[in-house]
């Protein structure tokens, strides 16, 4: 998938121009978590709009990370805030030389928009780049009626997830978001899960 030429051409069907709708409840459900960690990563960061919300909260440093110069470039331009960094980068080259660097990781499309082949790759990044006892919170795409072969957005089934994460992760809360985007609303599509780093 050549992400720069899809922002090139305006062919970003995932870019909605806000945060994901559930972010807000999240945020004030897990405000001590956002407000104790030093450090966040957002990987698939896109336009930054998950991460400028976060920001507001977040009591450290947020780093928004996508592999589309294009997504980053206008990123920075739309939300040059102080505690984020905006960067460039492939998040399975980015994790290598940082372990542990991270308290927290917002999860929203980045692990939907890669090749189910390469999720193991995705679960092993997590383990390494969150600390221990740090924390995985994300809206996952479990959509039962998308078809496997079709993405992105890559369906998963809550069975895989468990499979990638329960090795290193603690699920710690799940539930279906009570808000999302118009054309994600249907039961079971989405997922939100808050996974401890054992």
């Amino acid at each position: 998938m050549d992400w720069g030429r899809c922002y090139r051409q305006g062919d970003t069907p995932w870019e909605k121009g806000e945060p994901h709708p559930e972010l807000p409840f999240l945020l004030e459900r897990y405000r001590e978590l956002f407000a104790k960690s030093d450090r966040l990563l957002i990987p698939g960061c896109g336009f930054g709009h998950d991460a400028a919300l976060i920001a507001g909260t977040a009591g450290g440093e947020i780093e928004g990370l996508d592999i589309a110069k294009e997504a980053v470039m206008e990123a920075k331009e739309k939300y040059p805030m102080e505690n984020i960094s905006w960067q460039c980068g492939d998040l399975f080259e980015w994790s290598e030389g940082k372990e542990g660097a991270y308290d927290l990781v917002w999860e929203h499309t980045c692990f939907s928009a890669i090749p189910p082949e390469t999720r193991l790759n995705y679960a092993v990044a997590m383990a390494s780049l969150i600390r221990q006892n740090g924390y995985l919170l994300g809206v996952f795409f479990p959509n039962p009626d998308h078809p496997a072969e079709d993405g992105p957005p890559f369906h998963v089934s809550v069975a895989e997830l468990h499979q990638l994460f329960d090795k290193d992760f603690l699920l710690e809360w799940s539930a279906e978001p009570s808000k999302t985007y118009e054309s994600r609303q249907g039961r079971g599509r989405e997922l939100s899960m808050l996974w401890q780093r054992k």
